[in-house]
């Protein structure tokens, strides 16, 4: 890994350990905050958040970072993405939920994107400790104990042995009939509310494909180079187009390689 990379893979470990992992099963009442009806942020998201901010800018010159809390308490901020400086995208706690609930799906996610090309992802999973990490053009690496690369095989062509993470809550009621329908075709469905651990799995190849309609950066940017870097696709289902960082909602289907993309997509639209 370059120096950058190992940097933040540090600070996220570092961030992990002082303000997310002392409150993992152990949040008082008030430390869990309804933003919007069923959206939730918890002390560990936002100290995380808080944390991660400055010390991220301070690596990359004339860098800014684009929070998922600070998104929320200021939308504007969501226009860091369309400059050409480089632009850190933050996700404190990925699958608030999960964590909330005790659960151990949830992870820290942080790309670097400029000029609306990621250059680098990271996704840190602190129960396992476990680090999944990208560079444009370099390739991606899983870190647990040792390091591996990542690098993905070819999906089932039965689909229904294919399992998948068919996320459809955001999608119009069309999308949403379709992936629905397929989803109940296969041979299992193991959305889990965290594109952490879902883009970690599907790198690794213990799931075949995800669906996902928005795409708001923190929750996507590191994922898709990570697969990509992989051997993976990420592509809008309607348009056929590559996801990119400025690219808000879908539907995409991330698939583990070319030839499952087609097929899935196929199968969804048949049903449209």
């Amino acid at each position: 890994m370059s120096e950058l990379t190992q940097s933040v893979a540090a600070l996220m470990r570092e961030v992990a350990s002082l303000e997310i992992m002392p409150r993992f099963r152990a949040l008082a009442a008030g430390d869990i905050e309804e933003k919007s009806r069923g959206d939730y942020v918890t002390t560990a998201d936002r100290n995380a958040e808080l944390w991660l901010t400055p010390r991220l800018e301070a690596l990359v010159a004339g860098s800014l970072v684009i929070g998922e809390e600070a998104v929320a308490a200021d939308p504007a901020r969501l226009a860091r993405l369309d400059a050409d400086t480089p632009v850190w995208t933050v996700d404190p706690v990925d699958g608030t939920g999960n964590f909330i609930e005790g659960n151990e799906t949830f992870g820290v996610m942080v790309g670097l994107v400029q000029g609306g090309v990621t250059t680098h992802g990271w996704i840190y999973l602190p129960v396992s400790d476990s680090l999944a990490v990208a560079e444009h053009g370099a390739g991606a690496e899983w870190h647990e104990g040792q390091i591996s690369r990542l690098k993905t095989s070819p999906a089932p062509t039965d689909k229904a042995s294919l399992t998948g993470a068919f996320n459809t809550r955001f999608m119009p009621p069309e999308w949403r009939s379709a992936v629905d329908g397929f989803a109940l075709s296969t041979a299992r469905n193991l959305s889990i509310t965290c594109s952490a651990w879902e883009y970690t799995a599907l790198a690794r190849g213990e799931i075949d494909c995800i669906t996902y309609f928005r795409m708001m950066p923190w929750d996507h940017v590191p994922g898709t180079l990570i697969l990509r870097e992989a051997g993976g696709v990420a592509r809008d289902m309607e348009s056929g187009r590559d996801y990119e960082p400025r690219i808000l909602k879908g539907p995409h289907l991330i698939a583990r390689d070319q030839a499952s993309w087609d097929a899935v997509r196929s199968a969804i639209r048949a049903a449209l």
